[in-house]
């Protein structure tokens, strides 16, 4: 992420909260994880371990987000969001009702990753049209990315993305 944030350490080891950054009772923040310039975090919310949270984000209450996350610069979040571990957010994404990714509209949608132990991602997406897989460069459908990792010898993710298509 490309931000720069600007935190400072107090004499326990611990950080402080930034200039004009909002930090309600209830709101967790390790001391490893970095917080941005006029930020605004709702009540009770957690945040893990070495979080960047980018200049003027806006994360609602009650939302839970994993560790090793990073938003961009802007980025809103809205109420009781849960985000898994080591997701990579850019500058000024909004999440919330009707939310579109790759052009379509989710309806639902499954991240998993290290299947195969390559440590990739693959983005499974349920719209109102049908599904589309996401994985590196790849994007289409479930049917088309099955052929291709079947071509290259990845019976494992023939079988776990069907399954996890069936089961959206």
């Amino acid at each position: 992420m490309n931000s720069k944030l600007n935190f400072e350490l107090n004499s326990k080891g611990g950080w402080l909260v930034p200039e004009k950054t909002t930090l309600p009772e209830g709101t967790t923040v390790p001391d490893n994880s970095v917080i941005g310039n006029d930020c605004k975090i709702g009540n009770d919310c957690k945040i893990g371990n070495d979080c960047k949270i980018g200049n003027g984000c806006k994360i609602g209450s009650y939302c839970k987000i994993g560790s090793y996350c990073e938003f961009g610069n802007g980025c809103k979040i809205g109420n009781g969001c849960k985000i898994g571990n080591d997701c990579e957010f850019g500058y000024g994404l909004r999440t919330g009702n009707n939310l579109t990714l790759e052009g379509v509209k989710v309806i639902k949608m499954m991240q998993i990753q290290n299947v195969d132990g390559s440590n990739r991602q693959v983005n499974i997406i349920k719209h109102e049209e049908g599904m589309l897989i996401r994985a590196g460069c790849f994007i289409g459908t479930p049917e088309e990315f099955c052929a291709k990792a079947e071509a290259e010898g990845k019976a494992t993710y023939v079988a776990v993305v069907s399954a996890i298509c069936r089961a959206l």
